[in-house]
């Protein structure tokens, strides 16, 4: 599990770590977990749609991808600041990159079947966050629900 123990020495700030940029999948975790939590519901749904995203686009297994969610919600990660993921994003990732990541956090969204007005204000902040044109959002958002 060498890549949760990376994500674990970010999270946990260890300045011994080697890695002081965080993983694109910690962010994004981090993001999507933010987005399970919006409608005050931890639904299984989303979960198990977090999961296999984190398998899917960042190589995770399903043991290590459950490991980081159970981290993200335990508060173990509340050192990290939000401002953080989102300058490593900008800083790291081009408008295609970014725009794909917000679909990502739709899908989420999307996972329990509703889309709660919260869900949707995050999503639209994350946006102006990570300087994703309204347009480009809308057609991501039309991409998943698709």
């Amino acid at each position: 599990m060498p890549m949760l123990n990376t994500l674990k020495n970010w999270w946990s700030g260890n300045p011994d770590s080697q890695t002081k940029i965080p993983e694109l999948s910690l962010a994004i975790t981090k993001l999507m977990v933010g987005m399970m939590g919006m409608d005050g519901r931890i639904d299984a749904s989303e979960r198990v749609e977090i999961n296999f995203l984190l398998r899917e686009h960042y190589g995770l297994t399903a043991v290590e991808g459950e490991a980081l969610i159970e981290q993200c919600l335990s508060g173990d990660a509340e050192n990290l600041r939000f401002n953080e993921i989102v300058e490593h994003i900008n800083s790291n990732y081009d408008l295609e990159q970014r725009t794909r990541i917000l679909q990502q956090i739709w899908q989420v969204a999307l996972a329990d079947g509703e889309i709660d007005f919260l869900e949707d204000q995050y999503i639209n902040r994350l946006s102006g966050l990570l300087g994703v044109p309204v347009e480009s959002l809308v057609s991501a958002k039309k991409t998943i629900q698709n």
